[in-house]
């Protein structure tokens, strides 16, 4: 006997989901907020999700594989690189700072709000650092085989710190900091790629 369909898209709902924790964070987004958003009753999303947390942490995981891809979908195949890299931060400051508010990143905002307390969100939060650190370390290797960086420059280093800045970036945004201040933080960070 086969189970009973859902009544909801379980993606479609975790997406909803997603922007409600990016917009509100973790502590001040309610089951009854959810249940709003989503269009799901309490039953249905413990039956899919299990619990507040469970949730929580899949929307973590459906950031990185839609909003983190999307920024990043140009790096790996685009050449020259640098016009890349700066593509990609042009798309994370819209996403972070979309007409109807500034959600800053969602991996940044689980960092600050949970990370030092729960050890499944940080551990989201370290991968997604790890996965731009990666995907910057691979396109300015790129970069420095074709000539746009110098020779000698440690690729592992500035990737890193694209990361970091990726990351503040984020955590400016939300903090409140006037566009134009956290655009010039970014457009500094980039310059020392040349």
């Amino acid at each position: 006997m086969a189970g009973r369909p859902k009544e909801f898209d379980p993606e479609e709902a975790l997406d909803k989901a997603m922007r409600l924790f990016w917009s509100k964070g973790y502590h001040d987004t309610s089951i009854r907020d959810l249940v709003e958003a989503t269009g799901v009753n309490y039953y249905g999303l413990y039956g899919a999700f299990e619990s507040k947390q469970c949730l929580f942490l899949a929307a973590l995981d459906r950031y990185r594989a839609t909003v983190t891809a999307e920024v990043l979908k140009d790096l790996p195949t685009a050449s020259p690189v640098l016009p890349a890299i700066r593509r990609a931060f042009a798309r994370l400051l819209a996403v972070m700072d979309p007409a109807e508010g500034r959600r800053g990143c969602l991996m940044c905002n689980a960092a600050v709000e949970l990370g030092p307390h729960e050890p499944a969100a940080a551990a989201k939060v370290q991968a997604h650092l790890k996965l731009l650190g990666t995907a910057f370390r691979e396109a300015l290797t790129r970069a420095q085989k074709a000539g746009e960086i110098a020779a000698g420059a440690d690729v592992g280093t500035q990737a890193e710190f694209l990361a970091t800045t990726a990351y503040s970036a984020g955590v400016l945004l939300r903090a409140g900091l006037p566009r134009r201040q956290v655009r010039r933080h970014v457009e500094s960070a980039l310059a020392v790629l040349g």
